[in-house]
């Protein structure tokens, strides 16, 4: 009865700082918060760099690798470079939720495909060892990989992660694919353009030299 009455008393404890915290980070400015959660993300690429580029030699550190590499396979390495690039959006422009939720879903879908080519290109689809999943696209991979060339085989599966990984391309730099088009379309007729000139200067050298 004791133990539990302590239990209790320590729950209550627990329980009433963090809502003294939670009611307080509410009431900061908003701006503050903001920084708080890029603050936060910074923190977490530093963790993450720690773990996959310094390799910390520790428990923590083997546990950073392990959450990481266990996760999204080689792409653990990026994964420091992605934090910091969304913490110094947040930065530099707060005020942009939605371009900033854009580019999340952008990178979500290019994390996606990404692990699950890695996955492919490892020959890693169906291999639940720990060699398989930290060489090629992690637990992601396998999730999106395996059931993909299950139904599809890989003839059908890696285009189609291609053409998704195109897409997520396409939302995070906010380009519509007509607009693709075009710029082929005009690097196409600017080779054209190029290359008539080039012939008209040759055919004009040579009636020079004739000439001549």
């Amino acid at each position: 009865r004791g133990l539990s009455n302590l239990w209790r008393l320590i729950a209550k404890a627990l329980g009433s700082s963090i809502r003294f915290i939670s009611r307080g980070a509410k009431e900061l400015d908003p701006e503050h918060q903001r920084d708080g959660f890029a603050f936060l993300i910074v923190i977490l690429a530093l963790i993450s760099a720690a773990g996959t580029w310094f390799h910390l030699n520790n428990t923590v550190g083997d546990l950073i690798r392990a959450a990481l590499f266990g996760g999204v396979g080689k792409l653990a390495y990026l994964t420091p470079l992605i934090f910091l690039y969304f913490a110094l959006r947040l930065f530099r422009t707060p005020d942009e939720g939605r371009a900033t939720g854009r580019i999340t879903i952008g990178t979500i879908v290019l994390l996606l495909t990404t692990t699950g080519l890695a996955h492919i290109f490892n020959g890693s689809v169906g291999d639940m060892g720990k060699i398989s999943m930290q060489g090629g696209g992690g637990w992601l991979g396998y999730g999106v990989s395996t059931p993909l060339v299950g139904l599809m085989t890989n003839i059908l599966a890696i285009p189609i992660l291609i053409l998704t990984f195109f897409f997520g391309l396409l939302v995070v730099t906010a380009t519509p694919f007509s607009r693709v088009i075009g710029r082929v379309k005009s690097i196409f007729h600017l080779g054209k353009s190029m290359a008539q000139e080039r012939r008209a200067a040759r055919e004009l050298t040579q009636e020079f030299e004739i000439s001549d």
